[in-house]
């Protein structure tokens, strides 16, 4: 009687230490579940943040943060080319093209067909982005070029003469020049260019129009960078979903827990009660 006694205060002891001990283990674990919403909504603003709100521990927490680096420094660096690019063609166009000239050939063209030539010519008379595209982009705004003026349009005086237009009977239009000044500077070496063209060609605007095209290659270049930004905000925003649902399946069967439970053990030919506990690693 007096050993069973002793056991039994023993037994009460211990359930009391062992409880307490539940009790502090209990307040450790303390789970709270994530919410998909703040983890996209991290992520979608600052690509990793949502990662590391969900799980610290996950690789991607790390990559997409890089990725956005990347990007970002892509976009720059290629739009800041494209400045330089865009400014390198304008200043080899301001001393190149001459507004006066273009305006000359213009008003020799437009009485041969006033229906049609009248509103044809558009072009700006500030340097404004419309002016630097058109004078490379259209046919009829290359009499402004000086060495096309050289070749085709300047009279023994230096000032302007008209060129032996030709037409299209057709259409009524131009479709190139037949005279031209043979000892210009700008003509002497690059005749097969000149002549290939019928007189509507430019060497200044050839090399204007690579120029123009390098500077519009960094600006694609750049928005493709713009357009990775954007797509890595969103696969990260996603991951950030996926990653914080998988944490909210798995944290507490994945986290040490203990498991206590009363089961009968058999000591000393008697049956006892028992206090079982169970620790997970």
């Amino acid at each position: 009687m007096k050993k069973t006694f002793i056991i039994t205060l023993i037994l009460i002891i211990c359930s009391a230490a062992i409880a307490q001990e539940i009790d502090n283990d209990i307040i450790q674990i303390n789970y709270e579940k994530k919410s998909l919403a703040k983890a996209m909504l991290l992520s979608s603003l600052f690509p990793g943040a949502g990662q590391f709100y969900a799980n610290r521990r996950s690789i991607t927490t790390y990559i997409f943060p890089l990725i956005e680096i990347g990007l970002i420094a892509g976009y720059f660096i290629n739009y800041n080319q494209g400045l330089d690019k865009e400014a390198d063609y304008q200043n080899f166009a301001d001393p190149l093209y001459n507004r006066d000239h273009q305006h000359d050939a213009e008003n020799d063209i437009i009485p041969h067909n006033t229906s049609y030539y009248e509103d044809h010519f558009r072009l700006d008379d500030e340097n404004t982005q419309h002016f630097y595209e058109d004078i490379g982009k259209y046919d009829k705004y290359i009499f402004g070029w000086i060495d096309w003026f050289d070749i085709y349009a300047r009279g023994e005086d230096g000032e302007f003469t008209s060129p032996n237009w030709n037409w299209d009977d057709t259409t009524n239009k131009i479709t190139g020049v037949d005279t031209l000044n043979a000892d210009s500077e700008y003509y002497i070496g690059n005749e097969l260019a000149y002549d290939s063209k019928n007189g509507i060609y430019s060497g200044y605007r050839a090399e204007y129009i690579v120029m123009r095209k390098d500077a519009e290659s960094s600006y694609d270049k750049a928005e493709k960078f713009s357009f990775g930004i954007v797509a890595n905000h969103i696969f990260a925003a996603i991951d950030a979903v996926r990653l914080t649902k998988k944490y909210n399946r798995g944290y507490l069967s994945n986290t040490s827990k203990l498991e206590i439970k009363f089961a009968p053990v058999f000591v000393n030919n008697n049956f006892s009660p028992a206090l079982m506990l169970t620790k997970r690693f």
